[in-house]
């Protein structure tokens, strides 16, 4: 049975609070109703969206938010101690998926969970694709 999305953030969340993370990236926030659960957990969130509109509505939430994509995220190495990317792939074509994961990478703390799914034909949304990868320690 595919997991639903609430059941992967749930987890998600619940992997952070046990390794003692305080922040994460959102890549592709969208108008922010992830980053504000991360928020209500005593998560640090800070996302990014290509689009305007969107962060907008996520700043609107009040959220800290700024356009960016996956190729070309505007933070420090390093910067996050963890990563919820899980629109991100769905949104760029295969052929940009490995430069948008090895940036998700590079903007994660060394070990830090990284959060994505890779999209399989004819299952759209979350499911099967769902999975955590660690940045290089």
């Amino acid at each position: 049975m595919a997991s639903t999305r609430q059941d992967n953030l749930s987890g998600f969340l619940a992997l952070l609070k046990a390794e003692g993370r305080r922040g994460v990236l959102g890549l592709d926030c969208g108008s922010g109703a992830d980053g504000l659960l991360f928020v209500r957990a005593g998560i640090h969130f800070t996302g990014v969206d290509a689009s305007e509109e969107n962060i907008h509505a996520a700043r609107a939430r009040g959220l800290s938010a700024s356009v960016a994509t996956g190729r070309a995220l505007p933070f420090a190495d390093a910067a996050f101690p963890a990563v919820w990317a899980v629109d991100a792939l769905a949104g760029s074509p295969p052929s940009e998926w490995d430069d948008v994961v090895r940036e998700l990478r590079r903007v994660a703390e060394p070990g830090a969970p990284v959060a994505v799914v890779v999209p399989e034909p004819g299952h759209p949304g979350l499911g099967r694709g769902f999975t955590v990868l660690r940045s290089p320690a």
